[in-house]
C-alpha cells in the first residue's frame, strides 16, 4: 500500500472532533476507519473568550487516541481542519502549538464559508437529488446555511447559534423549564429570520441536516443501539415527530437522557438546544421535515484532501 492510496481528514469542532480514513479505489473512495469523541473545546469559551486548558488537553488528547486508534491503517495523508472555536478563541495559538507539539503536524483553521463548501460536498455524496438543496450544519459554536439551487449556484450564510454556546446561555436545568426554552425560541425566531433574508431560496427545495445534532436526533427515532450511518442517510424528520421527542427528552433528567442507547455521551444536555436550532430552522423556512445526512464537513474535507486542495501531512 503506497502512501498516495489513503487519506484521512480530521476535523476539530466546537464540541466534537472526528476522524475518518479513506482509501481510493475504482469507484472513488472507500471509507476503512471512522471515530469521535465528544471533548467540547468551546466549554466556557463565550464568557472568557479564551479556550481553557483543560479543553485544550482533553481535546488533543482525544485527537491522539483518534489517531492512535487508526494505527493499523498508516501510512496515510491526513489534514487536520478547525472550526468555530479556534476561529474565535482568542488564545487559538495555544491550542495550535499544544497539538502541533503533541502530533507532529499543524491544523487549518477554516472559515465558515469554507466549513459550509465542504459540508455541502460531503452531504452530496450520500444524498441525491435534482432538487434545490437547502444544507445546515448545526456545529457546537456555529451553525451554517448553504443553498444550492438547480442551476448549481451557492449562497450561503454563517451564524453563532452553536449549541454550547446556547446551551450555557439559555439552558440551565434538566428537566428542561418551559421559561428557559420559550426564551431561547424566541431568539431563535429572530436569528432565524435573519437568516431567511440573507437566503433566496427556491420553491420546492430539499431541506437536509447534518452533523452530531441532527444525526443524534435520527439515531433516537430510529430507536438505534448501534450507530449505523446507512440508516441514518435519508432517514426523515417531521416536525411532528420532533416536537414529540423533545417533549419526552425534556421531562427526562440528564442522567436519564444519558441512559437512552442512541444519545451519545456529551450530548445529553446539548441535545434540547439542538432541537429548538432544529425546529426554528424548519418553521423559519417552512418544511414540514427534513432529510438527515451523516456525511458532512468530515467528508468533504477527506475528498479536498483526495484532490489535492487540502494540505496535509503523511503519518
Amino acid at each position: 500500500m503506497s502512501e498516495a492510496e489513503r487519506y484521512a481528514s480530521l476535523d476539530i469542532g466546537s464540541n466534537t472532533v472526528r476522524l475518518l480514513v479513506a482509501e481510493k479505489d475504482s469507484g472513488g473512495c472507500r471509507e476503512i476507519h471512522s471515530s469521535q469523541v465528544i471533548t467540547r473545546l468551546s466549554e466556557g469559551m463565550y464568557e472568557t473568550g479564551n479556550l481553557s486548558r483543560q479543553a485544550i488537553d482533553r481535546t488533543v488528547s482525544g485527537l491522539e487516541q483518534l489517531i492512535a486508534d487508526a494505527e493499523r491503517h498508516r501510512p496515510f495523508k491526513i489534514a487536520a481542519i478547525a472550526t468555530h472555536a479556534l476561529r474565535q478563541a482568542e488564545n487559538k495559538k495555544e491550542f495550535e502549538e499544544t497539538f502541533r507539539r503533541k502530533l507532529g503536524f499543524g491544523i487549518k483553521i477554516i472559515s465558515w464559508e469554507e466549513e459550509a463548501r465542504f459540508s455541502l460536498k460531503g452531504m452530496e455524496t450520500v444524498i441525491k437529488t435534482d432538487r434545490p438543496v437547502l444544507l445546515f450544519d448545526i456545529g457546537g459554536g456555529s451553525t451554517e446555511f448553504i443553498h444550492r439551487g438547480l442551476d448549481g449556484k451557492i449562497s450561503m450564510a454563517g451564524t453563532h447559534l452553536g449549541v454550547v454556546r446556547l446551551c450555557e446561555t439559555w439552558i440551565k436545568n434538566a428537566p428542561m423549564v418551559q421559561t428557559e426554552y420559550a426564551g431561547l425560541e424566541k431568539y431563535l425566531e429572530n436569528e432565524i429570520g435573519r437568516v431567511t433574508e440573507q437566503l433566496d431560496t427556491e420553491s420546492g427545495f430539499l431541506l437536509v441536516g447534518t452533523a452530531g445534532t441532527v444525526t443524534s436526533m435520527a439515531a433516537i427515532h430510529l430507536n438505534m443501539r448501534e450507530y449505523d450511518p446507512r440508516k441514518i442517510n435519508n432517514c426523515v424528520l417531521s416536525i411532528a415527530v420532533l416536537e414529540e421527542m423533545l417533549e419526552k427528552i425534556g421531562a427526562m433528567t440528564v442522567e436519564e437522557r444519558g441512559e437512552l442507547p442512541s444519545l451519545k455521551n456529551g450530548r445529553e444536555d446539548l441535545i434540547i438546544p439542538g432541537f429548538a436550532v432544529v425546529l426554528a430552522v424548519m418553521k423559519g423556512f417552512g418544511a414540514d421535515s427534513l432529510i438527515v445526512s451523516d456525511a458532512g464537513l468530515r467528508e468533504g474535507a477527506l475528498a479536498a484532501v483526495m484532490d489535492g486542495t487540502l494540505e496535509g501531512a503523511v503519518i
